[in-house]
Parts: structure tokens; C-alpha cells; sequence
């Protein structure tokens, strides 16, 4: 198999030959290509030259031209952001701060939109110069909306239901425009990264983030990324997302026991992730990397709907030698017979 029928088959909840990977991989494509942060944001054609250049050197199964793609896509909808070189962007405003802010919202194009452009544009280019699956990684509508509204006002705000389901829906409306336009220029799954669900109970998750979900399943196979500590989460709301229609896998960090539920939710519903990102992959050995990695797919592998994935992004800081550590864990651990 080559990489789209593999990736496709897991999705598609056939046995590939061996398991996917789902790397991930943000920034650290730039950074290991002599990009600053800033341009990666800013210059479509060097951002997607630097992860064609990774894809060549890792060898994954899939591409993105970000996987943290919240910042450009306020930016479109009149926040304003700050693009440093040495870090991650961060916004200093945000473009929705009243409910009249979104009754009288206006839709950008995001082809066109100042930032949103680069990601569309860099999408294309990926789509246009590679076989392997392209993604489109957006922002969840429960994140997103606080991202359009201050992360402060929005928890002041959340009893006030009339507002917040407003907000939320009017997130969830910006969300299927990016997607859309992503899948335009050539993007064939979706990614829906709920970054800031672990904030609030598996009750709000529910009420504030279930029903928005179903809305955002636009894509042939459709993905959602739960960071962080979501077991209690998982737990009271899984069997919803099992059930959910065209809703293929979840992604989950290392926080979460990700094979209790594989093994629970087992011909519904596909898992990635359990990697830890934030301590191990920068901090470990290239061996280290490749043994924990093996772990996690001879647990995993078994009646196929798993990739091996981080817990999110590869950031920055992961030495190279740990990500070819992954693909050897890949193809020596997870052969299917």
C-alpha cells in the first residue's frame, strides 16, 4: 500500500499494511529547514516547500500546511495577531466582543483573507506536489469561539446560554467556511481540534460541543483531536461519539488510556495518538522513542482503526532523530501479517 490507501483503509476501518502515521507536524517543519516561525505563516510557497522537505525525510503518511490553524483564521475574521520569529503567533484581539459583533459578522473569504490565504494557498500547493493525504486541521467550534471572544469573557459568559450557543454556532459557521475552503484547494480529511474541551466538565462538553460537532462533519472522513485530560470526558460522552455518523477516529494525548476505549468502542470508532508530545518526544533518545512507540502499537495495532500519532503537534523543539525514530517504530512494530 502506499500512503493514501493506507491512511484511507484505517479510516475506512479495513486492515492496511501496517499501521499509519499521523505525524503531525507543525512549525517543526520550518524550524528543521532554517524557517523562522513567522514565515511559516506568512509565505505559502516557503512553508510548503519546508514540509514537502520534511515529508521527504520522515517519510509519513500524511501533510499539513499547519496543524495549530487557529491564529491566521482570526486574523480573517478581524482579529489582530502577533506573528514573532523566535515563537508561536498569539492573539491580541479578538473580533468578536459584544453579541451585536456577531449579528452583524460578515463571512471572509479565506482564499482571499490576509493569513487565512497562506494556509489555503499553502494547502494547494501540498495537494498539488505530493500523493500522500493532505489535511485540513481547523479549530473545533467550542475552542474557536474562544478565540473569536476573550477566553476570560467567554467563561464569565457560559450561563448566559442565549449568548453562548450564539457564539458558538456562529464559530461553528466560520469553522465549515475554512474547512470548505481547504478541501478546495485539494485537502481530503479533516481535522477537529478541540484544544480546550479538558477546561470544562464532560457535561458541558455535551451541551456546548456535541451538537456544533455534528455540524463540522463535513469531509468524506472526518477526524477529532481532544487534547489534553479527557478521560472523564471520554467516558461520559464516547459512546456519542462512537455513534456519531461520518465521525471516523479520535485522536487522544497520553493522559487518556486511548486502548480502553479502542477495545470499548471497537468497529465504530478509530483512535490515534498516545504519544506523549510535550516531555517524552522532545526529551527522550532516538531509541527510547522507538521502543515507547513500539509499546503503543503492538497494544494498539490489533483489528486494525489506529495510527500512530503524538499527542498533538511535533513542536519545534523535537530533535529529528526522534521523528525517524517513529517511522522505524512504524514499520518494525506495525506489520500486519
Amino acid at each position: 500500500m502506499n500512503s493514501r490507501e493506507r491512511v484511507f483503509a484505517v479510516l475506512d476501518g479495513k486492515i492496511p499494511d501496517r499501521v499509519p502515521v499521523l505525524a503531525q507536524v507543525g512549525d517543526h517543519a520550518g524550524i528543521i529547514d532554517g524557517l523562522t516561525f513567522d514565515v511559516m505563516y506568512k509565505d505559502a510557497q516557503r512553508a510548503a516547500d519546508a514540509h514537502l522537505k520534511a515529508l521527504n525525510r520522515y517519510k509519513y503518511d500524511s501533510v499539513a500546511i499547519q496543524v495549530e490553524p487557529s491564529w491566521p483564521v482570526v486574523e480573517a475574521c478581524g482579529g489582530v495577531i502577533f506573528y514573532p520569529s523566535d515563537k508561536y503567533p498569539w492573539i491580541t484581539k479578538n473580533p468578536i466582543l459584544t453579541e451585536e459583533d456577531i449579528k452583524k459578522f460578515e463571512m471572509p473569504d479565506f482564499a482571499k483573507a490576509p493569513g487565512s490565504k497562506v494556509m489555503v494557498e499553502g494547502t494547494r500547493i501540498l495537494a498539488e506536489s505530493t500523493d500522500v493525504p493532505v489535511g485540513a486541521y481547523v479549530t473545533g467550534p467550542f475552542t474557536f469561539s474562544m478565540q473569536l471572544f476573550p477566553y476570560e469573557s467567554f467563561i464569565k459568559s457560559v450561563r448566559n446560554k442565549e449568548f453562548i450557543h450564539a457564539l458558538i454556532q456562529k464559530s461553528t459557521e466560520i469553522v465549515n467556511a475554512y474547512a470548505q475552503a481547504l478541501r478546495e484547494a485539494g485537502a481530503s480529511f479533516l481535522v477537529i481540534c478541540e484544544h480546550d474541551l479538558q477546561m470544562f466538565s464532560p457535561v458541558t462538553m455535551a451541551e456546548l460541543f456535541l451538537p456544533y460537532l455534528k455540524q463540522v462533519l463535513t469531509y468524506k472522513y472526518n477526524i477529532l483531536h481532544l487534547c489534553g485530560k479527557v478521560e472523564s470526558h471520554m467516558e461520559v460522552n464516547g459512546g456519542v461519539l462512537a455513534n456519531m455518523d461520518k465521525l471516523h477516529m479520535v485522536s487522544l494525548g497520553h493522559h487518556t488510556d486511548m486502548l480502553k476505549f479502542k477495545k470499548k468502542y471497537a468497529g465504530k470508532l478509530g483512535f490515534a495518538g498516545n504519544l506523549d508530545h510535550i516531555v517524552f518526544l522532545p526529551q527522550a533518545s532516538p531509541d527510547e522513542v522507538e521502543e515507547k512507540c513500539g509499546e503503543i502499537i503492538c497494544a494498539a495495532k490489533e483489528g486494525g482503526q489506529y495510527m500512530l500519532s503524538p499527542g498533538c503537534e511535533i513542536t519545534a523543539d523535537v530533535p529529528p532523530e526522534n521523528v525517524e525514530a517513529m517511522m522505524r517504530a512504524a514499520e518494525k512494530f506495525g506489520r500486519y501479517e
